[in-house]
C-alpha cells in the first residue's frame, strides 16, 4: 500500500512538471512571435515601401517640356494655383510645357521661376482640383545607408509612375559644379545627396523620398561613372519660396568646400589640430580664390564659426548664409587655436 502510494505522488508530480514546463515554453514562443515584425522602423513610424509609393503617387508629376521628359512633384497649392517643382535644365528655352497627373489629365504649364545654381524651377498650372502636396522632410537628418524611394517617368511614358529604391550613399556631399550666368562661368561648391543606385533619364526632377513619404531631396543631375545626384530639399525649399515671392534667386560665392564638425570623430579633430570641445564650424578642406571667403582673409585648415549673425553649425545654417541678402560679410574662424575675423564687402 505504501508503494502504491508513493508511486501516485510520483505521477502526479511529473505530470505537474510537464504542465509547467509547457506553459514556459509556450510564454517563451508567444515572445519571440510578437517581436517577429515584417515592416521598417524608421523614426518610430512603422510602414512599407509599398504603402510609401501608394501614398505619394497622387503628387508625383510628369512634365513635357518640348522635346523633354522629366519628373517632378505638387509642391504647393493656393487656390486654383497648384506650383510643380522640377529639374531646370529640362524646361530651359522651350516653348510649351505640360504637366501630366498620372495617365490621363495634363494641363498647360508656366514657368515661374527658376535657380540656375540648384537647377530647380518652379511651374505654375491651374486646375480646380484639390491635389495634395507632397510632405518635405528635413534632409539634414538624413544618415548613411538610410533607403530611398523615386518616383518618376525614366525614358518615355510608357514607363510613367515607374519606381526605384536606392539608399543614401552620401550626405552632405559637396561637388564643383559650373554654370553660365549672363555668358559668365562661374565654378561653385554645391552640396548634395549621393544616390546609391543611378537613376534614368527622365528621373530628373523626381523627389527622393525616405521612409515616412517625405521629400528629402530632389534627383538633379549625374555625374561619369553613373553617379546619380539629388539637391537637398532643404536648399530646395529655400529656393522655391523665394520663387513663390518673386525675388530674384542669387547665391553668396563663399567658395569654401568642407566637412562640418558636427560630423567629425573626435580623432579627426585631434589630427587635424581642433579641440574636441568645438563643436560648431565648418572645416575649410578647399577655398577658392574667386570667393567672398578667400577674400575675407579664410584659408584651408581654417574653422568657420559664424558668417555674420549666423552660426555655422550643420548644412541648414550653412545655406542660410549662402541665400542672405547682406551688403558686408564678417566670418568668425579659428586659426592655430586663435579665433580671428574677417570682413568683405559683397558687390
Amino acid at each position: 500500500m505504501k508503494t502504491n502510494r508513493l508511486l501516485y505522488i510520483l505521477i502526479v508530480f511529473l505530470a505537474l512538471w510537464c504542465l509547467i514546463l509547457s506553459s514556459q515554453l509556450s510564454a517563451v514562443s508567444s515572445r519571440e512571435d510578437a517581436n517577429v515584425i515584417n515592416q521598417y522602423e524608421v523614426n518610430g513610424f512603422s510602414t512599407d515601401l509599398t504603402k510609401v509609393v501608394e501614398e505619394i503617387k497622387p503628387s508625383i508629376v510628369t512634365v513635357l517640356a518640348d522635346n523633354n521628359i522629366l519628373s517632378g512633384f505638387v509642391y504647393k497649392q493656393e487656390g486654383e494655383n497648384v506650383y510643380i517643382l522640377t529639374a531646370y535644365h529640362g524646361v530651359s528655352n522651350v516653348s510649351n510645357i505640360t504637366v501630366r497627373f498620372g495617365s490621363a489629365y495634363q494641363v498647360p504649364g508656366e514657368l515661374l521661376g527658376h535657380d540656375i545654381y540648384c537647377d530647380l524651377a518652379l511651374i505654375r498650372i491651374n486646375t480646380p482640383y484639390e491635389i495634395a502636396p507632397l510632405k518635405l522632410g528635413d534632409s539634414s537628418m538624413l544618415k548613411q545607408g538610410e533607403f530611398l524611394i523615386s518616383v518618376g517617368t525614366p525614358l518615355s511614358l510608357d514607363f510613367q509612375g515607374s519606381c526605384q529604391l536606392s539608399m543614401v550613399a552620401g550626405k552632405d556631399m559637396q561637388i564643383e559644379n559650373a554654370i553660365s550666368v549672363n555668358e559668365e562661368r562661374y565654378s561653385y561648391f554645391l552640396n548634395v545627396i549621393e544616390i546609391s543606385d543611378p537613376l534614368a533619364q527622365g528621373y530628373s526632377g523626381s523627389p527622393l523620398v525616405n521612409m515616412n513619404g517625405e521629400a528629402v531631396g530632389i534627383t538633379s543631375m549625374s555625374a561619369q561613372g553613373g553617379i546619380s545626384f539629388a539637391v537637398t530639399v532643404n536648399e530646395a525649399k529655400m529656393a522655391a519660396d523665394r520663387m513663390l515671392a518673386g525675388a530674384e534667386i542669387d547665391r553668396n560665392f563663399f567658395g569654401i568646400k568642407g566637412s562640418f564638425l558636427k560630423d567629425m570623430y573626435n580623432y579627426e579633430k585631434t589630427n587635424l589640430n581642433i579641440s574636441i570641445e568645438t563643436i560648431d564650424g565648418i572645416y575649410v578642406e578647399r577655398v577658392r580664390e574667386n570667393g567672398l571667403a578667400y577674400a575675407a582673409g579664410i584659408r584651408q585648415g581654417d574653422v568657420v564659426t559664424r558668417i555674420n549673425e549666423e552660426n555655422i553649425s550643420d548644412l541648414n545654417s550653412y545655406l542660410r548664409a549662402v541665400y542672405a541678402d547682406a551688403p558686408v560679410f564678417t566670418f568668425e574662424y579659428i586659426r592655430g587655436g586663435e579665433t580671428l575675423t574677417g570682413t568683405i564687402n559683397n558687390d
